[in-house]
């Protein structure tokens, strides 16, 4: 599968159209959503979230739910202590509404949380083992060889394609219009009791799970554990508000 946090850029174009049509939280975070059983879990495991029941029953609602989160409790903390390059640029974000926003928006943003959850799987049916277009176009159950080794081509499309997304991402973040704050500074207290939250969390599920270790285990599960320290961060340390001009 690709990295999940490359997935919203399937999702850029659509923002050219008019604003009205779509939600952009609803598109970034429907296209990460099927990856949330990974998390939850803390393996990669999923048997619900990548089916159609799933983007309904799962995709969706889980979706609306980190929605609320992000822009109540994470957001203006997290922006306040990025780098000026993220600052400079996210602030601005910072004045937006959700929960006016989505009252008067609901439907638009359900629509969006629904199509940016289908990019996502869309994406994976070209990099999965058992995706669709996998089983139906044959190439991409060959494989090359590269330096000795037999790699499949779809194991190259999905890590070519997450370097793909990764880089269109980081070119948009720097096309967005950049902002002057009248604070640089970063409050160290926010990122020591992530780091300290971090720790305890990876560390005490490291020591009480059974499952058999494996490195995309671990992936799901320094994820996993770094969203919830972000959560319980952003409840811990409040940050002043910055101006910008």
């Amino acid at each position: 599968m690709p990295f999940t946090f490359s997935h919203p850029a399937i999702i850029l174009p659509l923002t050219y159209l008019p604003k009205r049509w779509f939600s952009l939280t609803g598109l970034i975070i429907g296209s990460l959503m099927p990856d949330f059983e990974y998390f939850l879990r803390m393996k990669i495991k999923s048997d619900f979230s990548h089916t159609l029941e799933g983007v309904f029953l799962f995709d969706l609602p889980l979706g609306i739910l980190t929605a609320f989160i992000f822009h109540n409790i994470v957001r203006n903390n997290l922006f306040d202590n990025l780098p000026i390059f993220l600052k400079s640029r996210l602030v601005i974000f910072k004045d937006f509404n959700w929960n006016i926003y989505f009252k008067k928006n609901w439907l638009i943003v359900i629509f969006s949380i629904i199509i940016g959850t289908f990019s996502h799987i869309l994406w994976d049916s070209f990099t999965h083992d058992t995706g669709y277009f996998v089983q139906k176009i044959e190439i991409l159950n060959q494989s090359v060889d590269l330096f000795d080794k037999q790699i499949p081509i779809l194991k190259i499309l999905q890590h070519s394609s997450t370097f793909f997304g990764a880089v269109v991402i980081v070119f948009s973040l720097y096309k967005l219009p950049k902002y002057q704050v009248y604070s640089k500074s970063i409050n160290l207290n926010y990122w020591f009791a992530f780091f300290i939250f971090f720790i305890i969390l990876l560390s005490t599920f490291l020591v009480t799970t059974s499952a058999k270790f494996a490195i995309g285990n671990l992936i799901v599960s320094i994820i996993s554990k770094s969203m919830i320290a972000l959560i319980l961060t952003s409840l811990l340390v409040k940050t002043k508000p910055k101006k910008f001009i």
